[in-house]
């Protein structure tokens, strides 16, 4: 198994179904592999300080892609590029398949058919690009940060991600000396009640929702989810902190089929629409 593989520590008893297929992993690597990886994880975090004017930000979320990553020789160099390559790869995302496969089946069993139809396929899978539609599925792994804290504030509330969206990811790399509080992931529960959303995908309707778990921002520990409309996450505010939110994003992606769920809007404005397009 390659010793990179973040899904190397998955077991079954990691996995849940409610409120929303996802598993976590609270240690993902070996001590060694993981010193390795947060060490050249710095050399990321000074290149997106010196790409952005950080000395301003608060709590602002940057990140480099995969295929940007790719083109940075000093980023080259580090132990992120057989990282990133790995995780881009088709044996990742078979093994990502096979784990949610049952509540892929519920969910989108169309996808899960193409995931093995096409899996041989020569447009079966690419890295994410600005023309995405030529391939059966795209895949993307950006490392990033939230900028330091000048003033509490929260990263992201109630939300989902994006409807094209299959599978997310997040891989968190906690410094040590950080001793600050929030930037936890929270998963909620609609409860199969109606929700309505605003903004990018943002729920608006939060007094619907239950709070189920909460995961604290920590070091070497991952979460991966089915994403779909059920797939309410958010993350709690953070304190104020010198500190950077180290995190790693993954995502599996189609824009060769449709969407996979709508995002309803609520409000009179969307209320109109409705009425007028009948």
């Amino acid at each position: 198994m390659n010793n990179l593989n973040i899904l190397q520590n998955f077991d079954k008893k990691f996995y849940f179904s409610k409120p929303f297929p996802y598993f976590v992993i609270e240690k993902c690597f070996p001590d060694k592999i993981y010193e390795m990886l947060f060490k050249d994880y710095t050399l990321i975090i000074n290149y997106l300080e010196k790409k952005n004017d950080t000395k301003n930000l608060n709590n602002i979320r940057l990140q480099i892609n995969s295929k940007n990553f790719f083109k940075e020789d000093a980023l080259k160099k580090t132990i992120w590029y057989d990282f990133i390559k790995y995780h881009t790869s088709k044996e990742f995302l078979n093994e990502l398949v096979n784990i949610f496969n049952d509540d892929l089946n519920i969910y989108y069993p169309k996808i899960l058919s193409s995931f093995k139809n096409y899996n041989n396929d020569k447009n079966f899978l690419k890295v994410r690009d600005k023309i995405n539609n030529n391939h059966k599925f795209v895949i993307d792994c950006q490392p990033g940060i939230n900028t330091s804290v000048i003033k509490k504030s929260n990263v992201r509330g109630p939300h989902v991600d994006n409807p094209v969206e299959i599978f997310g990811g997040l891989f968190y790399l906690r410094d040590d000396n950080d001793i600050s509080d929030g930037g936890d992931l929270e998963i909620y529960d609609s409860e199969n009640r109606k929700i309505y959303f605003e903004g990018k995908a943002e729920v608006k309707n939060k007094r619907c929702l239950k709070k189920v778990k909460t995961y604290k921002y920590g070091k070497n520990k991952c979460i991966f989810f089915l994403n779909s409309l059920k797939t309410i996450h958010g993350i709690s505010a953070r304190s104020e902190t010198n500190f950077t939110r180290n995190l790693t994003n993954f995502a599996i992606e189609t824009y060769f089929f449709n969407r996979l769920f709508d995002i309803e809007r609520g409000g009179i404005k969307n209320l109109l629409k409705k009425i007028f397009k009948r």
